[in-house]
């Protein structure tokens, strides 16, 4: 069994709970194979070469090499020369879906599906700068952000995101230059949902909406994702709900209201099962936090 490269970058590299940055070389890889799989990676090659490989086929790594996997897709790296160097930033699907400027990468990964192809680019010499400039700020968050850190990272992740979506757009994808329907569906789903998560939490509105049935909505949304409409709908409304928790002076019913629950038990129960706390006991938790944080050393 191949060693997942996600356990090697979250030992050696900086991570949070939805990301982690690395600079992967030979020797955080023991048994010289490592598999990316269950999850969005962005391996940018920096030095050296090595060995990309799906059940389908093979890629050469080179410097200048941008991967971009999601996570429906599975891939092995391996014979990393010796002087092999990558930046990788991983995004953990639950965290990669709230955030609100994903679906011009999801447009430009998306062509990939269903061609039994990697997403593996070669950049010109100024984009790969570029990116590992970009890239690097994830250390340098890491390393200095205090209170604002949650947002900044947040930002940093859909700028980013939006810039190798950019960086794509320009890149000659060698497939089929026609939009495939699924894709379609799916860009106008997440518009769908982002501007209504908060008053509809059902499939069928999502589904009405687009004119399609809710077992086609199902079907597309997995595959392209790995994860359930529903999901993906309740990852946006507890992202919103923490923030609302942890920023706004909005009492429990307040917040319920706003986020289109029922009433406050509804929302209690939701958010419960999501983060393991009650809205009160995680707002209690996340003050008693920031007062310990400003706390001076003794």
């Amino acid at each position: 069994m191949n060693l997942p490269l996600l356990e090697v970058i979250q030992t050696h590299g900086k991570r949070t709970e939805g990301t982690c940055y690395c600079k992967l070389n030979p020797s955080l890889v023991p048994t010289g194979k490592a598999e990316l799989k269950e999850g969005f990676f962005f391996l940018l090659v920096t030095n050296g070469t090595a060995q990309l490989i799906d059940e389908n086929q093979s890629y050469e790594l080179q410097p200048s090499h941008l991967v971009a996997l999601t996570p429906s897709v599975r891939s092995t790296i391996q014979a990393m020369s010796s002087h092999f160097q990558a930046m990788i930033l991983y995004l953990k699907p639950t965290f990669f879906d709230t955030l609100p400027d994903v679906q011009p990468l999801y447009e430009q990964l998306a062509r990939y599906l269903g061609y039994y192809r990697l997403p593996v680019f070669l950049l010109e010499n100024v984009q790969t700068t570029y990116l590992q400039n970009i890239f690097t700020l994830f250390s340098q968050c890491r390393d200095n952000a205090t209170n604002y850190y949650d947002g900044i990272l947040n930002h940093l992740c859909c700028f980013c995101l939006l810039q190798i979506a950019d960086i794509l757009s320009k890149i000659d994808h060698e497939i089929p230059n026609y939009a495939r329907r699924s894709t379609d569906i799916f860009r106008l789903f997440k518009k769908t949902l982002m501007e209504n998560y908060r008053q509809h939490h059902d499939i069928g509105f999502y589904a009405e909406s687009l004119h399609i049935s809710t077992t086609y909505l199902s079907r597309i949304v997995k595959h392209i994702t790995g994860h359930t409409v529903r999901f993906h709908i309740s990852e946006l409304l507890c992202a919103d709900a923490r923030k609302l928790l942890e920023c706004t002076d909005l009492d429990i019913k307040e917040v319920a209201e706003k986020l289109g629950f029922s009433d406050q038990s509804a929302f209690g129960k939701f958010f419960a099962k999501k983060t393991g706390f009650s809205p009160m006991k995680f707002r209690t938790q996340r003050e008693r936090d920031k007062k310990n944080y400003l706390l001076p050393d003794a």
